[in-house]
């Protein structure tokens, strides 16, 4: 009885692994990580704007005028907050995590913060949540 040689297996014969991430998927994960980035990025910047402007306020009635305008504006964009939630966004992991991925370089921020601005305005809301925590 002839049989025919056998020739062994080629590596592109093997069933593929099934945990292995395909190229498609591995583009997916990569960009979804890239749109988190960006929006944390977005938030990040954004909520530095309202930190920096309450900063600024020279009185009790110009704080309460940038917080109606950042309660307005934070309703838009993010579709609610106000000047408390972003201090304590700011000073929680997810801001830390959110400056951190700027400051490694990971997203660019695109509004008309800069990155030390960025940095001031987070120093800025870690002292008033730590104020704000001591005084009750």
């Amino acid at each position: 009885m002839p049989t025919e040689p056998r020739t062994p297996p080629s590596p592109t014969d093997q069933p593929a692994d099934a945990s292995a991430p395909t190229p498609q998927a591995h583009a997916a994960q990569s960009a979804g990580k890239a749109r988190r980035l960006r929006t944390e990025a977005d938030k990040l910047e954004a909520f530095c704007v309202v930190v920096r402007a309450a900063s600024s306020a020279a009185d009790h009635a110009a704080f309460a005028e940038v917080s109606r305008a950042a309660s307005k504006a934070l309703k838009a964009k993010f579709g609610g907050g106000t000047i408390t939630s972003v201090f304590a966004w700011l000073t929680s992991s997810a801001g830390k995590d959110a400056l951190d991925s700027v400051l490694a370089g990971e997203v660019a921020l695109t509004g008309s913060l800069s990155v030390e601005q960025v940095v001031e305005a987070v120093a800025l809301a870690q002292k008033a949540e730590l104020l704000r925590a001591t005084q009750g």
